[in-house]
């Protein structure tokens, strides 16, 4: 890396700019770094337990297997879930609107008056359209037992008048 690039670096807004997230890319390389640092534990633990006695050299060998691999999952466990946190984090920041400043208060006031004259257009366009024709509401008819007691008195007193009186 060169004095002109670090200018560059330092000039365009990539290190003070926090449109961009760097903290997946620090994870994977902490993650490299982790996997660096139990390997070197590792073939230290390796040849230092063999140093001492054959048979410290193979309990070294089960530690190696339990702490080792313990370590690892620990380690791999640990950068899932901090990049599952980042991966979250971002889907919120894509979900959430962004918006815009306003200049001035004569900026507000301008969308304002647009947006009321965008209203008045779409009120305009509404009250242009005619209206269907009002249909005729039909007759009110009576509830079913109402209609079928009038019909009973009315066939009643139909055959009353029909029927010859005595004399």
């Amino acid at each position: 890396m060169t004095l002109d690039d670090l200018k560059k670096l330092a000039t365009s807004g990539t290190i003070f700019n926090l449109d961009r997230m760097i903290g997946p890319k620090i994870i994977k390389i902490l993650y490299l770094l982790g996997l660096g640092a139990i390997g070197i534990w590792t073939v230290r633990h390796l040849f230092g337990s063999f140093a001492q006695s054959f048979g410290a050299g193979i309990w070294g060998l089960l530690e190696i297997g339990v702490v080792g691999l313990g370590s690892f999952v620990l380690l791999r466990v640990l950068c899932e879930t901090l990049l599952i946190f980042f991966k979250k984090n971002e889907a919120h920041i894509t979900l959430a609107p962004t918006a815009r400043p306003a200049m001035s208060i004569f900026d507000d006031v301008k969308d304002a008056l647009e947006e009321l004259a965008d209203d008045d257009a779409t009120f305009e366009e509404q009250k242009s359209i005619e209206p269907a024709p009002a249909k005729k509401p039909a007759a009110k008819r009576a509830p079913a037992r109402k209609r079928a007691t009038a019909s009973k008195t009315s066939a009643a007193s139909k055959t009353s008048a029909t029927a010859k009186p005595k004399s």
